[in-house]
């Protein structure tokens, strides 16, 4: 269960995220080099107002192709240097400077739901606007001169980008594409180890899977490259057919002891050989390969099955015991192949395909939605409510600062852009994040002003922060500020050097930024996850029935000729609703957790139940891997019954109804088990006849029910708990 996150924790890595080396690198030339330029020219203050241009400028930089995103940076440079050269003379009017302040946040925090410029300037052009009512020019004439240095700034980052950034390359597309293996391989070793999973493990998974398919899709369309995206997608169909492969070997339990030991074996090579097939994708290096080959571990699986099949035989191991480790030895099989064929694909991609230019397909063109924007500016509209939320304490924050003079008082209006978020427990996560950062940062900036008094070994400081810290803003905003809070400081220092005393009165106006961020959040409009937590679980347990009754319907319909029932394709689209779901309400758990006064009761009911979906979700995905090219269920009676009252039993209206349908639900897996046993028993007395060896009947019929009931058993269970839950 999710708990209040830890100081280390507000510096975990996001999930998916890697340092942008390259990025930073860049962002680093770009942003850094006027500084420099101008301490060699014996301009140091206009090098650091163009650096300044240039930093404000990188924050609307969004990627995509060259020619939008350039196109994108320079208008941003206009419009921040316009902002920064209102931001002087409109602080000498108090009404014109709220009503511009106010207007810029609103505008920003409307974002895209407004326009998508919006969302691409964000609060960088309220940002500009404190900036330059931070300026303090002798007459006009130096305001406008400091205006038309941060416009250069801006308009040299929209060109230094387009000669530093690479075309777009393949790399990328390749690890993304290399996650879903590395996490079924790192999956599958747990399975081996006979390691409990836990529900974060399919919801990684499945946003991995979700990256590698956006990452590839993105090649297709208008302008993009059909021909390389056809080559990755079978890399990307095996690595969904993997990790449904390996859930379904999860959903078969710990194997018989008498295997247990070739199983894990079997389970431990195959893992590594999926993640050698991420590291093959993902360029890494792959280390040395397992001692035994997969079809080595299979073998001694397979003569561990015999001999376990043999004492069968003989009375000394129930047949069931058979049945199970059969099951679970075809699914290592199958993955085995599955694995071999995408490892084929990895090895046979050539080497020079990572650097082969990528053609993303441009994005759809968005224009002004009046109806969407009529929507987001009601009354109830959540967005709505956060502009006005943001707008109101940043405007608060910003009066007070004025009002009693307090120094670098724009550090904290600042705070509150930053911090601000939808939901409060998001605030409370930015908060510590950029208080902790500040600290840190800020302490480290203090010290280098103080002791550092050349200027050549400032700006090469300043190269390495910007290009660390750019490299290490995708993986966690902590990090960012961290190395985002000395970036400012140093640029600073540069026209007033030598002041460590600002650095520290910065950094106690974002500790005051950040603590009005959190008392507006809790006071105005909050957005509690507790008050919907309740909600986001009937939603996930109502999308997760809506998928075990396409997967019912399919399993009737498989091989049937009247090809009455669920298509793959509406049990596909089920499958991806109910997992979108379930990532909705464990993510709304996690937040409720980290609100303040949170309701742990009702936290610990919401997690048992996502759990609970998470492994019923599970389930109904493996039951595809227990169906063959004729009707599944033909050797599984009253399996209509089943279909007939589970879903029922789920959402049924009050416990009555749903009590009454779970005990019809337990007749029918009682008569399944019993149907199980009987054909165990026939065919253990098959086995004392001598008929180990031949493909009988009851023996098909047992590879055809056998591994249906054990997963309509779970799911029977997992539904019990659900239906017994109270509403």
């Amino acid at each position: 269960m999710s708990r209040r996150r830890s100081w280390p924790q507000l510096f975990a890595p996001v999930p998916g995220m890697r340092p942008a080396v390259v990025a930073g690198l860049v962002n680093a030339v770009a942003v850094g080099l006027p500084l420099p330029a101008g301490i060699a020219f014996q301009h140091p203050v206009a090098g650091a107002w163009v650096c300044l241009g240039a930093y404000v400028t990188a924050f609307t930089n969004k990627g995509g192709p060259r020619r939008s995103r350039t196109l994108g940076l320079a208008v941003a440079a206009v419009v921040n240097a316009a902002a920064f050269a209102v931001g002087e003379p409109a602080f000498g009017v108090w009404p014109l400077t709220f009503v511009l302040f106010a207007v810029l946040v609103l505008i920003a925090s409307l974002g895209d739901r407004l326009h998508p410029w919006a969302g691409r300037l964000g609060t960088m052009p309220a940002t500009a606007l404190l900036a330059g009512a931070g300026n303090t020019a002798p007459d006009q004439g130096a305001a406008a001169g400091t205006a038309l240095l941060v416009l250069c700034g801006g308009l040299w980052y929209a060109v230094a980008t387009v000669l530093l950034t690479p075309a777009p390359r393949l790399g990328p597309v390749l690890l993304a594409l290399a996650e879903p293996y590395r996490l079924t391989g790192q999956r599958l070793a747990r399975i081996a180890a006979a390691r409990p999973a836990a529900p974060e493990d399919h919801a990684q998974a499945v946003q991995a899977q979700a990256r590698a398919a956006a990452a590839v899709k993105a090649l297709r369309g208008q302008g993009g490259d059909e021909h390389l995206a056809a080559r990755l997608d079978p890399l990307l169909t095996g690595a969904a057919a993997l990790a449904d492969q390996t859930g379904a070997l999860h959903t078969t339990g710990s194997p018989p002891p008498a295997v247990a030991s070739a199983c894990a074996r079997a389970a431990t090579v195959l893992s590594a050989r999926l993640l050698r097939i991420g590291a093959l994708l993902a360029h890494a290096p792959t280390g040395p390969a397992p001692a035994a080959s997969p079809r080595q571990a299979l073998d001694q699986l397979a003569r561990a099955c015999d001999l376990l099949r043999s004492r069968a035989a003989a009375g000394a191991e129930p047949y069931s015991a058979v049945a199970r480790a059969s099951r679970q030895r075809r699914l290592l099989v199958r993955i085995a192949h599955e694995a071999d064929r995408a490892h084929v694909r990895a090895a046979g991609l050539p080497e020079s395909l990572r650097t082969t230019r990528a053609h993303p397909a441009p994005p759809p063109r968005r224009g002004f939605d009046r109806a969407g924007l009529r929507a987001v500016l009601s009354a109830g509209s959540p967005t709505s409510r956060h502009a006005l939320r943001v707008t109101l304490v940043a405007s608060a924050v910003l009066a007070a600062v004025s009002a009693l003079g307090l120094p670098h008082g724009e550090w904290a209006t600042l705070a509150v852009l930053r911090v601000m978020r939808p939901r409060y427990a998001d605030t409370m996560e930015r908060a510590g994040q950029r208080v902790a950062g500040n600290l840190i940062g800020g302490t480290c900036a203090a010290l280098a002003i103080a002791w550092i008094h050349d200027p050549d070994v400032l700006a090469a400081l300043l190269f390495a922060v910007i290009t660390v810290g750019f490299a290490l803003r995708p993986v966690n905003y902590g990090f960012w500020v961290v190395f985002g809070t000395p970036l400012v400081l140093l640029i600073g220092d540069v026209s007033d050097p030598g002041d460590w005393r600002s650095a520290l009165e910065r950094i106690a106006m974002t500790v005051l930024g950040s603590a009005a961020a959190l008392l507006g959040g809790y006071l105005l409009w909050p957005t509690w996850e507790r008050g919907r937590l309740a909600a986001r679980s009937a939603d996930a347990a109502a999308a997760a029935a809506a998928y075990l009754d396409a997967g019912l319907r399919r399993l009737l319909s498989a091989g049937s000729p009247d090809g009455l029932g669920t298509a793959p394709e509406g049990a596909a689209r089920a499958r991806a609703a109910a997992e979108e779901a379930l990532a909705a309400a464990a993510d709304a758990e996690r937040r409720a957790r980290r609100e303040p006064l949170p309701d742990r009761a009702a936290a610990d009911r919401a997690a048992t139940v996502i759990a609970t979906l998470y492994g019923l979700v599970a389930d109904v995905t493996a039951l595809a891997s227990v169906t063959g090219p004729g009707p599944a269920g033909a050797h599984v009676p009253v399996l209509p019954v089943f279909a007939a009252h589970a879903v029922p039993a789920l959402t049924g209206p009050d416990a009555d109804r749903r009590a009454r349908d779970l005990a019809v639900l337990t007749g029918a897996l009682d008569e399944m088990r019993i149907h199980l046993e009987d054909l165990h028993t026939r065919r253990q007395a098959e086995l004392a006849a001598g008929r180990e060896a031949e493909d009988t009947p009851v023996r098909r019929a047992i590879r055809e029910a056998g591994p249906l009931v054990e997963l309509l058993e779970r799911i029977g269970v997992r539904v019990g708990q659900l239906a017994r839950l109270p509403r």
